[in-house]
């Protein structure tokens, strides 16, 4: 991600004209983010644990023996994604 971080693009835009769909944080909790913004919630750490997240949807636990040989750490990302994941399906259908 070193090549990719910090972002490029120039935060300059028009925040009236930006529309993107996302659940508002009255009914869900969640907020939006703004471009200007962006870098101070996407991280390097971040990046790393969706990609972890990610391998591990596609490739299986990393211990290979179930849930019980993994750390805990790992297991937690796995249901956080999981979880908002199924929040964004569920938010999405409703659409």
């Amino acid at each position: 991600m070193s090549g990719l971080w910090p972002p490029t693009w120039s935060s300059e835009y028009d925040d009236a004209k930006e529309s993107l769909p996302w659940p508002e944080q009255e009914k869900t909790g969640y907020i939006r983010i703004r471009r200007g913004d962006f870098a101070k919630y996407v991280t390097v750490e971040l990046g790393q644990l969706c990609s972890m997240w990610k391998r591990i949807k596609n490739y299986g636990l990393p211990q290979g023996r179930g849930y019980l040989a993994e750390p805990r750490f790992v297991m937690d990302v796995v249901r956080l994604f999981d979880c908002e994941v199924e929040t964004y399906r569920r938010w999405r259908e409703n659409q």
